[in-house]
């Protein structure tokens, strides 16, 4: 979940509050007796949720393009040209793209991707291929081979 966060929101501080309140509304709906039948998704899913509302809410007081600054590990990429690579692919994808690609680093299955993000999981694997694509062309256009 900080994980998502954090690429989502890249501000330390706001990811660690929202964390906290989705931890609350988590602990509130169990002790009003609902059920959660997939608790990893619904918190993957919060997680996106309140994402988008805290860029939503920074929109109002800023013009924002994006959904803000996408941070990757360090220890997932060795260098800084990759990073800033990769970090202006994922700049040019659709708010919907951001967060499939996310999830999918994350390493969920296809079943857990179509419960966080609500899409079909008939059009997981279609709409996943055409936003790696995407990156790849944006990487190309950059002159950056992930691949060489």
């Amino acid at each position: 979940m900080f994980r998502v966060a954090t690429r989502m929101v890249g501000d330390s501080e706001e990811v660690s509050d929202i964390i906290q309140e989705i931890f609350i509304d988590f602990f509130n709906k169990i002790s009003n007796g609902n059920l959660i039948q997939h608790p990893k998704g619904w918190l993957y899913r919060a997680t996106i949720n309140k994402c988008i509302d805290n860029q939503r809410n920074r929109k109002r007081f800023q013009n924002l393009e994006s959904l803000g600054e996408y941070n990757i590990e360090p220890r997932l990429v060795e260098n800084q040209e990759m990073k800033d690579a990769i970090t202006l692919a994922i700049s040019k994808l659709k708010p919907q793209e951001k967060i499939l690609a996310t999830v999918y680093s994350e390493g969920l299955s296809y079943k857990e991707i179509a419960e966080v993000t609500g899409i079909k999981f008939s059009s997981i694997g279609k709409m996943l291929s055409r936003t790696l694509k995407k990156m790849e062309k944006e990487l190309k256009n950059q002159r950056y081979e992930l691949y060489s």
